[in-house]
């Protein structure tokens, strides 16, 4: 069966406003997932202020004839007497830093 003009060009109209429509409900999805990502990003941080010293190989050297000649020190008393975390402490006595 052949449409008349004016039948077609009602038909275009509701299917340009259903597009545009759908345009809008696509745009409010895509602006939700974007404020969505955006939630899931690392946020901007200032690092806190180095408050040891650096492991310098005196340093290690230090830490294991300290350790050697205390045994039941605590790695924190080790980090504490030298001035450094205690992290750098349990890697310098499992040859993990030097």
């Amino acid at each position: 069966m052949k449409r008349t003009i004016p039948e077609i060009r009602e038909l275009i109209a509701a299917f340009t406003e259903e597009s545009k429509a759908l345009a809008r409900r696509q745009l409010y999805i895509a602006n939700k997932i974007h404020e969505l990502s955006e939630e899931t990003r690392r946020r901007a941080y200032e690092r806190a202020p180095v408050t040891s010293r650096r492991v310098t190989q005196p340093v290690r050297a230090s830490v294991r004839r300290m350790a050697e000649l205390h045994p039941e020190m605590a790695h924190q008393a080790l980090a504490e007497a030298h001035n450094i975390n205690i992290g750098r402490v349990s890697e310098i006595l499992h040859g993990k830093r030097g």
